[in-house]
């Protein structure tokens, strides 16, 4: 919904509302816009312990920069465990909302494994449960932006650096 609310509202202002993950080089402050369709990746690179995080789904470009919309992160948790995803991992805690995960009868525990209910289970948590976000989720203009692409019939390469002209 905001979203959908702030690309009407962004683009009469002549900003850019996206679908996109930020983060930031904390020594030299260049910006990295990630885009990609759901599943590709945004949320695990976006929060890369080596750079602060800005957001991980929803931003607007201005001519300042780009800022973070949502204030929080909307990551998938299926198989998630701390030795692959620690960040992920760890920002599930209270205050945390999973959804369409299976709880351990016992122990109450989320099993990120089990996905009997469904393969989309995700969690929702204030971007701050991640240690290294920027407190005001803003960014400089992009110096780096990578489109995550998941080609299952082989025609993109797995890694493609464009020109300025491409």
């Amino acid at each position: 919904g905001v979203l959908t609310l702030m690309m009407y509202h962004m683009t009469k202002r002549g900003q850019l509302c996206l679908h996109s993950s930020a983060n930031e080089d904390p020594r030299t402050g260049d910006t990295t816009l990630f885009f990609g369709l759901s599943g590709t990746g945004k949320t695990t690179l976006s929060a890369d312990p080596s750079r602060l995080l800005i957001g991980d789904d929803e931003h607007v470009w201005t001519e300042k920069g780009v800022f973070n919309i949502e204030g929080g992160c909307y990551a998938k948790c299926a198989h998630l465990s701390e030795e692959s995803e620690p960040e992920i991992f760890r920002a599930v805690r209270f205050g945390s909302v999973v959804e369409n995960v299976v709880l351990d009868p016992e122990t109450h525990r989320v099993d990120y494994n089990d996905l009997s209910k469904t393969e989309n289970t995700r969690v929702a948590y204030p971007l701050q449960y991640i240690p290294n976000a920027k407190p005001r989720a803003v960014g400089g203009h992009p110096t780096n932006v990578i489109l995550l692409t998941c080609d299952a019939t082989g025609v993109l390469p797995p890694v493609s650096k464009l020109t300025r002209e491409q």
